[in-house]
C-alpha cells in the first residue's frame, strides 16, 4: 500500500489520492492537453514518486520508459530529457498561476532534479486587498476575475519567453524531440541547446508574437446582375472557383459571398468577378487585387457563349483553371507574396516552398529554423508540420543540414502531428506519404498519397509527388499521367517535375517525351537533375555530355562517386529503377559502384 508523501510546506503528509486527484486536474487543462509529451513525463514523474522510486528518477529512465528511447538511448548527446523538464516547469508554473491558483495540492519539478515535490496551498482571500478600492462582491466572482487576471498575466510571461527561446535558435536550428509511448508517436516538440534551465520568469518577457495565419482571400461578385442566366453563371463560376482555391488549405483561406460581414473586411486579397452579357455570350472578368492598397496583382478575362456554360461543365472547368493558377503552391499568389508583407507564419511556408522549388542547402536552413520556431510558438498551427515534415525528410534524402537523431523519425511525427491537427488536409497527407515512403513503408505511403490526391485532386505539387513515387517504385506507367498533368499546371514548376517525368518517360519508352524533357533540364544541376542529364547523354550516345553531368554530379554529391547504388537508394529508387539507371551510365564504359 502507497504511504502518504511528505508535503514540503511542512504541513503533514499529503495523502497519495490527493495527489493522483491533483494530478488528473493539471492532466486535464488546456495546457496539457495539447502537450501530450509533458503530460508522458509528469505522469510518469508523479507516480514514480508515489510508488516509491523517487531515486531511479534520472534522465536515462525517463527518457526510456517515459518518452520511449532505445535502451542505447545516450543522455549526453541527446539533451531531451533536460529541455522537457525545462518546458514542464514553466507549464506547472503557468497552469497554477491560472487554472490551478486555488487547488489545494500544488506540484513542482525543483531545477536541478526530477523528483517532484508536493506542496498544500494556502489561499489569501484577492478581495480583502482591495476592499478599500471596489465595493465587496461575492468570492466566486474575485475567484474568478483574479484567475483571469493571474491567467494572462501568465501567459504573456511564458509566451514571451517561449519566443524568444525560438528566436535565439533560430540561428542554430533547434532540434526535434520525438517521443514514442504505447507505440504511438507523439507530437515531436522542439528542443534547445544544452544550457541549464531556466525558470520562464528568469528570461526577460519579449513581446507575445500575433498567432500564425494564412492569407485570406476574399472572394466577391461585384455589382449587381439584373439578367437571371447571368447571374447564375456567375454564381456557379464562383462557386467552383471557392471550392477549389478552398482545398489549398496549408496554403490561403478562403472568404466567400453570403457572409453576414463583407468579405473583403479583414482580407489580404480581394478576388472579383464582374460579368456581363453581350448578345448570347456572357463576358467574364476577374481581377485580383491587394486588399490594403487596391494594387492589381492579377487578370483575366473571356467570353462563352451561353448554349455553352449552359450545362455547368465548361464553367467548372474554367473556375477550376482560374483557382488553380491562382493557389497552386507555385502560382500567381505565391510570386506575389515573394514581394508582399506576409501574415504571421506564412513566411515560413513560402521559405519551405521555394526550398522545394531550387533544392539549395541554405534555403533549407532557413526554412527548418523559420518553422521550429513557429511550431514553438504555435503548436497548433498545422500547416507548420506539415511543410517540416517534407523538409525534414529531405533532410534525410538529400543530406541536408544533419542533425543527431533521425530524421525518419522527426520527418514522421510531424507529418502524424500535422495530419492529427487537419485530418481533411492534403498537405499533411503528401506529408505523411514522403515520410513513410523513405521508412519502406510503400504501401503506406501510396494508400497517404491517393488520400492527398482525393482531398486536393488540384494541385500540382501532390500531383508530382504521387507520380514520381510511382516511377521511384518501377511502376512509372502509373506515374507518366500525374506527372504530365502537373507540369501541364504548374507554369513556375520546380524543375523536379521535369526530372521525374523525363524518368517516367525513360522507363515507360517513350522516347519523344523523353527527349523533350531531356532538353528542359539540359541546365539544371540539382542532384537528381544531373543523374537524369547523364541518362539522356547516355541514351543519345553523348559521351561528352555524360562525362559533364558526371563530373558535376561527382562534385555535387561525393557519395554518388562512392557508392551510386547507395546513393539512389536513399533518394527513394527501388532496386530495379536503379539498376536501370546505372545501366543506362555504364553501356559508355563508365565503371559504377
Amino acid at each position: 500500500m502507497t504511504e502518504g508523501v511528505a508535503g514540503r510546506d511542512g504541513s503533514g503528509t499529503i495523502a497519495p489520492e490527493d495527489i493522483r486527484a491533483q494530478l488528473d486536474r493539471v492532466l486535464a487543462s488546456d495546457i496539457f492537453r495539447s502537450a501530450p509529451q509533458l503530460t508522458a513525463f509528469l505522469s510518469y514523474v508523479v507516480e514514480q514518486a508515489l510508488a516509491g522510486r523517487a531515486a531511479e528518477l534520472k534522465g536515462y529512465t525517463i527518457a526510456v520508459e517515459a518518452f520511449g528511447r532505445p535502451p542505447e538511448f545516450d543522455p549526453q548527446s541527446d539533451p531531451i530529457v533536460r529541455v522537457e523538464a525545462g518546458r514542464l516547469r514553466k507549464a506547472l508554473n503557468l497552469y497554477f498561476a491560472a487554472e490551478g491558483v486555488r487547488d489545494p495540492v500544488r506540484i513542482a519539478i525543483p531545477v536541478g532534479a526530477y523528483v517532484p515535490s508536493f506542496t498544500r496551498q494556502g489561499f489569501a482571500e484577492p478581495e480583502a486587498a482591495t476592499a478599500s478600492l471596489e465595493p465587496a462582491q461575492p468570492a466566486a466572482a474575485a475567484g474568478r476575475r483574479w484567475r483571469a487576471w493571474a491567467y494572462a498575466v501568465a501567459a504573456l510571461v511564458l509566451t514571451g519567453a517561449i519566443a524568444f527561446v525560438a528566436w535565439r535558435q533560430a540561428g542554430t536550428g533547434p532540434e526535434l524531440s520525438v517521443a514514442v509511448a504505447s507505440g504511438d508517436m507523439q507530437a515531436p516538440r522542439p528542443a534547445t541547446p544544452n544550457a541549464p534551465d531556466q525558470s520562464a520568469s528568469a528570461q526577460p518577457p519579449e513581446p507575445v508574437a500575433a498567432p500564425a495565419s494564412l492569407p485570406v482571400i476574399a472572394v466577391v461578385i461585384a455589382g449587381d446582375i439584373v439578367d437571371p442566366a447571368v447571374e447564375d453563371a456567375a454564381r456557379l463560376f464562383m462557386r467552383h472557383l471557392v471550392d477549389t482555391m478552398a482545398r489549398f488549405d496549408d496554403l490561403l483561406v478562403v472568404k466567400s459571398p453570403g457572409t453576414a460581414l463583407r468579405p473583403e473586411e479583414g482580407a489580404d486579397y480581394i478576388l472579383t468577378l464582374n460579368t456581363s452579357r453581350a448578345g448570347d455570350k456572357i463576358e467574364g472578368f476577374v481581377r485580383l487585387s491587394a486588399a490594403r492598397d487596391g494594387r492589381v496583382v492579377w487578370t483575366t478575362s473571356g467570353a462563352r457563349s451561353l448554349a455553352a456554360v449552359s450545362d455547368g461543365t465548361e464553367l467548372r472547368e474554367l473556375a477550376q483553371g482560374v483557382a488553380i493558377r491562382l493557389a497552386q503552391p507555385f502560382g500567381v499568389l505565391h510570386a506575389d507574396f515573394r514581394l508582399a508583407t506576409l501574415p504571421p507564419g506564412v513566411g515560413c511556408i513560402y521559405m519551405a516552398l521555394n526550398f522545394r522549388r531550387h533544392m539549395k542547402a541554405d534555403d533549407h536552413l532557413a526554412a527548418r529554423n523559420c518553422l521550429d520556431a513557429l511550431v514553438a510558438r504555435d503548436p497548433d498551427f498545422h500547416p507548420a508540420w506539415s511543410h517540416l515534415a517534407l523538409l525534414t525528410a529531405d533532410e534525410y534524402a538529400a543530406g541536408l543540414n544533419a542533425r543527431s537523431g533521425s530524421p525518419l523519425d522527426r520527418a514522421l511525427a510531424a507529418a502524424v502531428t500535422a495530419v492529427r491537427l487537419a485530418p481533411a488536409s492534403a498537405r499533411a497527407h503528401q506529408a505523411l506519404m514522403e515520410a513513410q515512403f523513405l521508412r519502406g513503408m510503400t504501401e503506406e505511403a501510396l494508400k497517404s498519397g491517393r488520400e492527398a490526391m482525393a482531398r486536393n485532386p488540384y494541385d500540382p505539387d501532390i500531383m508530382a509527388d504521387l507520380g514520381a513515387r510511382y516511377v521511384q517504385l518501377d511502376r512509372a506507367a502509373e506515374g507518366l499521367p500525374l506527372l504530365e498533368r502537373a507540369a501541364a499546371l504548374s507554369n513556375g514548376r520546380p524543375s523536379w517535375y521535369d526530372v521525374f517525368l523525363y524518368f517516367a518517360a525513360y522507363l515507360t519508352g517513350a522516347n519523344k517525351l523523353a527527349e523533350s524533357q531531356a532538353s528542359l533540364i539540359k541546365a539544371e544541376e540539382t542532384p537528381l537533375a544531373l543523374v537524369a542529364r547523364a541518362v539522356a547523354s547516355a541514351a543519345a550516345g553523348d559521351r561528352d555530355g555524360l562525362e559533364e553531368a558526371m563530373r558535376m554530379l561527382g562534385q555535387a554529391e561525393p557519395l554518388f562517386a562512392l557508392d551510386a547504388r547507395l546513393f539512389l537508394a536513399r533518394k527513394g529508387f527501388s532496386p530495379p529503377v536503379i539498376d536501370r539507371i546505372l545501366a543506362a551510365i555504364g553501356q559508355v564504359g563508365l565503371q559504377l559502384r
